[in-house]
């Protein structure tokens, strides 16, 4: 499935798979996240298997923006509100510099707070 957007600079035509390990990528190389998980909670899922990627991050159109939902684990003790601004600011930028795509809606969904031993 593909996401097409129609912008002022013309039709963009995306592949789901592209932008979820995009947005994937970004937000787990920011600082405090361990990884993604699946809507639901549960184990992080591995960021080499894209089929497993896709329970951990939802993106669709609406109105020529992205809206994505993003679930992630992150580590005990990390301020969850700066988490979350440095993954919306990261993978914001991204996207729209990079791809000239308008994010509308970011949710970020802090499913799993892992504890190290």
């Amino acid at each position: 499935m593909a996401i097409k957007i129609n912008t002022d600079r013309g039709d963009i035509k995306i592949s789901n798979n592209v932008l979820i390990k995009i947005i994937a990528n970004v937000a787990t190389s920011c600082y405090g996240v361990v990884g993604l998980t699946p809507a639901g909670g549960g184990k992080v899922l591995d960021p080499n298997n894209i089929s497993s990627l896709a329970k951990g991050v939802k993106v669709k159109a609406e109105a020529k923006k992205l809206v994505i939902d993003l679930h992630i684990a992150t580590m005990y003790g990390m301020n969850m509100s700066t988490i979350s601004k440095s993954i919306r600011s990261s993978v914001k930028y991204q996207i729209e510099h990079f791809m000239g795509i308008e994010i509308g809606a970011f949710n970020i969904h802090v499913q799993t707070v892992q504890i190290d031993e």
